[in-house]
């Protein structure tokens, strides 16, 4: 009798310390969404010592680091559960996505890739289709982020985020008739979906109907007003039409909101320089390329400083 009653306790235990660990859990997640990161990130630590088996409580520790731009402790969380874990595909695609948001995009590229290859479930596995596919078109490869988008497409129609890339790579591979073709799909499956609006606003932009452009990017700015990017390619279109100052307001805006943006200097260069100031566009030119332009946009950069600034 004693036994059986030894191991009842011990079940009993057990279940107690998993029924633990998950309210610890809940009160994490209630803490991250609140934007209280440290909350979060103190309780989740302490589902881990009480149950160390759910990889779903080192996904939530990771984030909670993430949020507070704790990056390479994000990146360490990821790293660590992957040893305890090295089938759980997620993982590799978290931390792929860590090193894309660095700009590491070979690596980035690697994990996802590493993902893709575990993972048996076919939903998941075109997730990180379109990851990659992301990952490739950064770093130039547009044939090879154009054969994952379109892998990705085929198995989901609607999915958002492979409709709204195909619409950015398209140009690239000479099959530009299909860009609007695949924004204009993305947004009917979710009219709120800025990133798609975005990208045909880039279309008309690339078309050369600045007027047009803008009515898009105002488009990204009703649904979300401090979305810097809307503002930069906004700032372009008003120089085109010429509204310096439109396009001033606007890309001061922009980098505010964004500051690492290599872009948005190579955009301010463009309206110093047409209105004479060389100084300061030489400042942006040098500006974009340490914050590696060359590396997703190509030489334009390189060009404007040979041809306007002294060394």
């Amino acid at each position: 009798m004693k036994k059986i009653i030894t191991i009842v306790l011990l079940v009993s235990i057990n279940f107690l310390i998993a029924q633990n660990a998950e309210t610890y859990y809940k009160q994490a997640q209630d803490f991250f969404e609140g934007k209280d990161y440290t909350s979060a990130l103190s309780t989740i630590e302490k589902a881990i010592k009480l149950d160390a088996t759910d990889v779903s409580f080192y996904h939530l520790k990771a984030e909670s680091y993430e949020a507070l731009n704790q990056v390479q402790e994000s990146y360490n969380v990821y790293s660590k559960a992957i040893l305890k874990f090295p089938k759980e595909s997620s993982l590799y695609n978290k931390r792929g996505t860590l090193l894309y948001y660095g700009r590491q995009f070979d690596y980035a590229i690697d994990e996802i890739t590493k993902a893709i290859t575990i993972e048996t479930n076919d939903t998941l596995k075109n997730e990180y289709l379109v990851n990659r596919g992301a990952a490739k078109a950064q770093k130039r490869d547009f044939k090879g982020s154009h054969d994952d988008l379109i892998k990705a497409y085929k198995f989901n129609p609607k999915h958002i985020g492979a409709l709204t890339n195909l619409g950015s790579v398209c140009d690239e591979v000479g099959r530009g008739d299909e860009t609007l073709k695949y924004l204009l799909e993305a947004v009917a499956v979710d009219s709120t979906y800025y990133p798609a609006y975005g990208n045909i606003g880039f279309k008309y932009q690339e078309m050369g109907n600045h007027k047009k452009a803008i009515e898009y990017y105002n488009k990204v700015l009703e649904l979300d007003s401090k979305e810097p990017l809307g503002y930069s390619n906004r700032s372009f279109n008003r120089f085109k039409l010429g509204d310096i100052k439109g396009a001033i307001a606007d890309i001061e805006k922009s980098i505010l909101l964004y500051p690492e943006n290599s872009y948005a200097y190579r955009i301010r260069a463009l309206i110093y320089i047409e209105t004479k100031n060389i100084n300061k566009a030489c400042e942006d030119i040098q500006t974009a390329l340490d914050k590696e332009f060359t590396l997703s946009y190509g030489n334009e950069m390189l060009d404007l400083k040979k041809k306007h600034c002294n060394d």
